[in-house]
């Protein structure tokens, strides 16, 4: 877990307990989060704001980065398009945290003791940390990696995926789909290196009122067969928990990560536009994942 994580890098046992509890415990009985649970209206409002922000966020974000990507609008250039953009990431971002802190506050030691309310805030410190550094840093560039972009990418990365490793299992296909995501962006990602023209060019021509019907029914079908070789059953998942590392080399988890990748390609092959540099097309699948995770992991909180 990700408790075991921080208090072995405090090199203290309870650094947990005698740290960090007790300043969510002081926060649950102080006035500030006293009067958000007595105030009906609080929540329902927090929880409007939140979702609002996360969607104008969530549009900021896939505008920008599926034109990198290929299956976005062309008419603009990305950096121009990174640009206008933005003001509202920016905006929705401060309502995101916002709106957050509000939520939190009226139920303060039930996010404290949910594993997904600490991969949420890993996914969102890395989701900013990555999209101000160096996503910004790469676009303005041209797919140039400078120093503020490695830098970037190193925190985030190992932010978020310590906190991932530590925080998610196989059960109820937690890792399952979050694999499934990111090779499905993979496949995004190198499908302008891998699909020669004449595989894409004869989908292309073909008028959109049938190309785009067929190939989303296509990307829909491989996910699903994606999902069932995953195997995602109880007993299934509690051997695959105790394997470690092994458990990403099943053959049926092997199969998963091949029938994700090869749908990327397929929706690139039917959406995809013209061809970015390709350390611009990673960090913009890179942000797309996180701040994904960000709001996926924001639902499980409801359900944990």
């Amino acid at each position: 877990m990700l408790y075991d994580f921080l208090f072995n890098l405090a090199g203290n046992a309870d650094f947990m307990a005698n740290n960090i509890q007790p300043i969510f415990e002081s926060i649950d009985q102080g006035p500030i989060s006293g009067a958000v649970k007595k105030a009906w209206y609080f929540t329902p409002m927090a929880g409007c704001i939140h979702l609002v922000a996360l969607a104008i966020l969530g549009g900021a974000v896939i505008i920008s980065d599926l034109r990198i990507i290929g299956p976005g609008i062309s008419a603009q250039s990305p950096q121009t398009l990174n640009e206008k953009m933005r003001p509202f990431l920016i905006w929705a971002a401060v309502g995101l945290i916002f709106s957050g802190v509000l939520l939190a506050l009226g139920q303060v030691m039930r996010v404290y003791n949910s594993p997904p309310f600490w991969l949420k805030m890993a996914s969102l410190f890395a989701a900013i940390v990555f999209t101000f550094t160096t996503r910004d840093a790469v676009i303005r560039n041209e797919g140039k990696l400078t120093i503020t972009a490695w830098i970037g990418l190193a925190v985030s990365m190992v932010v978020f995926w310590l906190s991932w490793i530590n925080l998610t299992d196989w059960f109820f296909g937690a890792r399952q789909a979050y694999l499934i995501f990111v090779f499905i962006l993979a496949g995004l990602v190198f499908a302008p290196s891998l699909l020669p023209a004449s595989v894409t060019a004869p989908v292309r021509r073909l008028p959109q009122l049938v190309s785009l019907p067929v190939v989303f029914a296509v990307v829909v079908g491989l996910i699903t067969v994606a999902f069932l070789l995953s195997g995602i059953d109880y007993m299934t998942e509690k051997d695959m928990n105790g394997m470690g590392i092994g458990a990403f080399f099943q053959p049926q988890i092997l199969g998963m990560m091949l029938v994700a990748f090869v749908t990327g390609l397929v929706a690139w092959a039917g959406m995809g536009m013209d061809k970015q540099p390709l350390a611009m097309r990673i960090v913009a699948a890179i942000s797309i994942f996180l701040w994904a995770s960000t709001a996926i992991s924001g639902r499980w909180i409801a359900f944990w």
